[in-house]
């Protein structure tokens, strides 16, 4: 099952998102519950170092503190002056941990933390020669303060989650399209390879540096793939040439064994059936020599206009003389000029003839159609057959492959005609199509976009 790529970027945006979120709250609270002690000492240190001690009159609470919060548990004391509550007294316990924070260099000034009737109080100790002031203040009413900051935050969050998450969905979108952009650009510069253009690479294919060993890759296998096929088609070419005269000859020296054997003998059999042997090895090396020129890029057309109603009438009419227990049946528009390779066309068409002939049925029938509508030119060949192979409509354009009755040679032929017939097309700039119906018809298709 294929997944969306767009939709995959898009979950992973927004789970990389969901993450930041926790993370981020987890951390937040921690830095503002650190930020808020460090606040308060400071504040608490600017208190207690404003006066010099503290008077009897100073030791009321509800002085202003922390960003203009009054806080109530604020609390003065000072051994200047009688101590006047039992917390004051408490703050001279001797098991309370006084340390000093790295913000404060002054020896003379500690912090420590007491618990008293449940309460746990944040004191600050300044010694000023034989005077001893506190300065403490309820943790709770801080608490306090760090949870009203986290009901705003929550009240805020609440209100933007669904447009912060709405503008991530549009984000993710525009980057999984851009992404997709990028990745059609590479995908439009591959598939505009083919054989003619291996040998071109454009200089700078690639938008963004990090696409560009990709590129190089691929530049490098058009290059092999250049070689590999200028190779082969070499190959194929030089060995049609060099086979084509040896072939001739055998041909032509079986020709003779032929006319120069008495008639009917044993050996006017074997060479005639040595003749048609040489004759089907020289169409084979002719098909090949096309074929190694269409995949070297080298096969050119030399187009002329031809009446292709007359050739369509005339294999027709060919059709119903030579095979007369065929029904021959014709759907043949008139005046259809085409402007092709007359040779090309001529061996296309007649290829699609002779397989619909050769592989018919007793009392078969074959239908001819020609047909131009809205500039599509039409032509085609169906025919009756039996025992199609299931794979036919797949593998047909397949070099040699002939179906199952292949390997009993009862039907003659090459295993190259679609094929050559396909690449035929293909240089017209047409589409040749084989199609097996319930019925074990099979249509041969060539559809092409003609000009005016």
């Amino acid at each position: 099952m294929n997944k969306s790529f767009k939709l995959h970027v898009m979950l992973q945006i927004l789970i990389l998102f969901v993450i930041y979120l926790f993370v981020n709250r987890l951390y937040a609270q921690y830095l503002a519950y650190e930020f808020i002690q460090d606040k308060v000492n400071l504040e608490l240190l600017n208190l207690v170092e404003s006066q010099d001690t503290f008077t009897l009159n100073s030791t009321e609470s509800k002085t202003k503190f922390f960003s203009n919060t009054r806080l109530n548990s604020l609390v003065k004391c000072s051994t200047t002056h009688r101590l006047t509550s039992d917390l004051c007294e408490e703050f001279k316990n001797p098991s309370i941990d006084w340390t000093q924070t790295e913000t404060v260099k002054s020896e003379s000034i500690k912090f420590g933390k007491h618990s008293f009737n449940g309460v746990t109080w944040k004191i600050v100790h300044k010694k000023n020669n034989l005077v001893d002031d506190y300065l403490a203040v309820d943790e709770s009413e801080i608490n306090l303060i760090l949870e009203q900051t986290w009901e705003i935050r929550d009240y805020v969050q609440s209100r933007i989650y669904l447009f912060m998450i709405t503008l991530l969905v549009i984000f993710s979108y525009y980057l999984s399209n851009h992404i997709v952009k990028i990745i059609n650009k590479a995908k439009k510069y591959i598939s505009n390879t083919d054989i003619k253009n291996l040998s071109e690479i454009p200089s700078s294919p690639a938008i963004y540096t990090e696409f560009q060993p990709f590129i190089d890759v691929f530049n490098d296998l058009r290059v092999r793939l250049k070689t590999s096929f200028e190779q082969a088609s070499r190959f194929s070419s030089d060995a049609s040439h060099e086979l084509k005269t040896p072939l001739t000859i055998l041909r032509g020296y079986a020709e003779r064994g032929v006319k120069t054997s008495k008639d009917g003998s044993n050996e006017q059999i074997q060479f005639i059936l040595m003749a048609e042997e040489i004759g089907r090895l020289i169409n084979i090396t002719d098909k090949l020599l096309i074929l190694a020129r269409s995949d070297a890029g080298r096969l050119e057309i030399t187009p002329s206009l031809v009446n292709l109603t007359d050739v369509f009438e005339q294999l027709a009419s060919d059709a119903e003389t030579i095979n007369p227990d065929l029904r021959i049946s014709t759907n043949i528009q008139k005046k259809i000029n085409w402007k092709c390779d007359p040779q090309l066309i001529h061996q296309l068409i007649y290829n699609l003839y002779s397989n619909a002939f050769k592989y018919n049925t007793v009392n078969g029938w074959i239908h001819f159609e020609l047909t131009l509508v809205n500039h599509e030119l039409t032509m085609a060949v169906i025919n009756s057959s039996v025992n199609v192979p299931k794979d036919l409509s797949d593998k047909a354009f397949d070099r040699f492959y002939r179906g199952d009755e292949s390997h009993t040679r009862k039907i003659e032929g090459t295993g190259l005609g679609l094929s050559l017939c396909k690449e035929i097309a293909k240089i017209h700039g047409g589409e040749l199509s084989l199609e097996v119906n319930a019925k074990q018809e099979v249509s041969a298709k060539f559809t092409v976009k003609v000009k005016d």
